[in-house]
């Protein structure tokens, strides 16, 4: 059983514009007040991933994880999504990809395709600590997906592809609300590929 901690994608700004958690150690998750309210979008995020209707409507998407950025302008909001945290969601996010970001610099230039055009084409993936493994994948678009697991779990770009390719580009990329404008970053703020994405996660 594969154990996913938490989720960040971020666009070719090197801005976060989601991050959603499910078994993050010493997390809370997010309660769902409205939970059927959500029903259609559960039931159409099985059918997206293969499942039929009688799948659909048995695992309905009952514990929506928490997830940020959130289009709240409130500070309440913040400092709920915060409470639990050491440093601000923002503050974790520029570390994250911080990290991130030297680990692949390194490892292009070690194996001498470092690029001025950026890109990962040292094939920079994963690495792993004593208490959880994070995993790397870089679209061709620029948009990178960074996953953290437990230490046990293998290779997971095949998870992180099918997200690109599946879930954020079928709700996100072809969603005719969303306006992708290069110059600038927008948090992901689509309930069906939230929906999609929880019951993938939970699936694999």
């Amino acid at each position: 059983m594969v154990l996913v901690y938490n989720l960040y994608i971020f666009d070719r700004h090197c801005q976060c514009i989601y991050y959603t958690e499910w078994n993050r150690p010493g997390s809370l998750l997010a309660a769902d007040a409205n939970v059927n309210s959500h029903s259609k979008d559960s039931m159409r995020a099985n059918q997206a991933i293969g499942g039929d209707d009688s799948r659909s409507t048995a695992a309905p998407d009952s514990q929506r994880p928490l997830v940020w950025p959130t289009g709240a302008s409130s500070s309440a909001a913040q400092d709920t999504s915060d409470s639990h945290r050491n440093v601000a969601m923002e503050e974790e996010a520029k570390l994250v990809y911080g990290v991130v970001f030297s680990m692949r610099n390194i490892i292009n230039k070690f194996n001498g395709k470092d690029s001025p055009q950026g890109g990962n084409p040292g094939g920079f993936m994963s690495y792993a600590t004593n208490t959880y493994r994070l995993h790397y994948y870089e679209a061709p678009t620029g948009i990178k997906f960074i996953l953290n697991t437990d230490t046990a779990t293998s290779s997971m770009q095949p998870v992180l592809e099918m997200i690109y390719r599946n879930i954020y580009v079928e709700y996100v990329v072809k969603n005719p609300l969303f306006r992708i404008d290069s110059r600038l970053s927008a948090p992901i703020e689509n309930d069906y590929f939230r929906a999609v994405l929880n019951n993938y996660i939970r699936e694999i």
